[in-house]
Formats: C-alpha cells, structure tokens, sequence
C-alpha cells in the first residue's frame, strides 16, 4: 500500500472514506483484513501525526 495515500491524513472521516475507497479495489484479495488493518493503523499514525504537527506549529491554540 502507497505511504502518499495516507500522509495527508487528517480526521476519521477522511480515513474511513479511503478505507472505503480501497476496499471497492481490493476486497476480492484474501489478505484484504490484513491491508484494512494495516491502512487503519497507517491512518491512525498520520491523523496523530498531523495533531502533533498542528500543536506544535500553534501552540497558542492550546490555551
């Protein structure tokens, strides 16, 4: 699975509409629970990622 698909992940909802995406491509393969977990997680990590990124860059927010 492409790494660019996720790295601009930044919500739930977007990550659901890729896992959903994906899964209309691949859900014929029978490693398909296997690549939505790992998606799952990659996206998790990139929306985590992308919080952290925001704190940092506004910590200002924060208050």
């Amino acid at each position: 699975m492409s790494d660019n698909l996720l790295k601009n992940c930044t919500s739930q909802d977007q990550l659901d509409k890729i896992i959903k995406g994906q899964e209309r491509k691949f859900r014929w393969r029978d490693d398909w629970p296997a690549m939505e977990a790992a998606l799952q997680a990659a996206g998790t990590a990139a929306i985590a990622a992308h919080g952290h990124k925001r704190i940092l860059d506004h910590p200002q927010d924060l208050a």
